[in-house]
């Protein structure tokens, strides 16, 4: 099939390409909107020690730190990606996380350890005033689940942390590059529907 044979398929064709390029617009349009209505917070936790080893010996702390700090780091993560710990958190401040399942729950919160003493922990509130109430819910339950592990330590040279550095962003998007890139994908998806037609046309 020839080049002009193409181009008249889909001349005959045009309304399939309009449509196609109008519904990917629109689309993209109302998404970009709703984008942008929602946020983004970032939130570090520190990860620090209640009190050090007095002696003037060779200290197990100083040798230590570091590999039990990256350890600890490990366990917090994995706090945050429990189902149980994010509704814990949800419920302490005041979000409503009955509607969410458990996989939902998992992925509420993204922790990422930047340090052996330093967790990121990444999540979309609805509002800055629900992020600050989630980042207070965030420390008290991770604290709560920190003075657990003390209790049962035999050594007080345990672990405590500390939220730090809160940042809450609005989520923009870039309409026109977005609704350029819908326009070209609704274009290719309507040259396609345009050939299928034809060729279910001519069988």
């Amino acid at each position: 099939m020839e080049l002009k044979e193409y181009f008249k398929i889909a001349k005959k064709n045009v309304s399939i390409l309009i449509y196609a390029v109008i519904i990917a617009v629109v689309a993209v349009y109302i998404w970009s909107i709703k984008q942008s209505e929602t946020y983004s917070t970032s939130l570090l936790l520190n990860i620090g020690r209640i009190e050090t080893q007095s002696t003037s010996d060779y200290r197990y702390d100083q040798f230590y730190r570091i590999q039990a700090d990256d350890k600890f780091s490990e366990t917090v993560s994995e706090w945050l990606k429990m189902p149980g710990v994010a509704q814990e958190i949800l419920s302490k401040a005041g979000s409503n996380s009955g509607s969410k399942s458990l996989r939902q729950l998992a992925k509420t919160f993204s922790a990422d350890k930047m340090s052996p003493q330093i967790i990121e922990v990444r999540f979309s509130p609805a509002s800055p005033d629900e992020a600050g109430k989630i980042s207070s819910a965030i420390a008290s339950v991770i604290s709560d689940r920190t003075k657990a592990l003390n209790a049962d330590a035999r050594d007080p040279n345990w672990f405590k942390v500390d939220p730090s550095n809160l940042i809450t962003a609005k989520n923009t998007q870039d309409l026109r590059i977005n609704l350029f890139i819908a326009a070209l994908v609704g274009l290719i998806l309507g040259i396609f529907f345009a050939f299928v037609k034809h060729y279910i046309s001519e069988d």
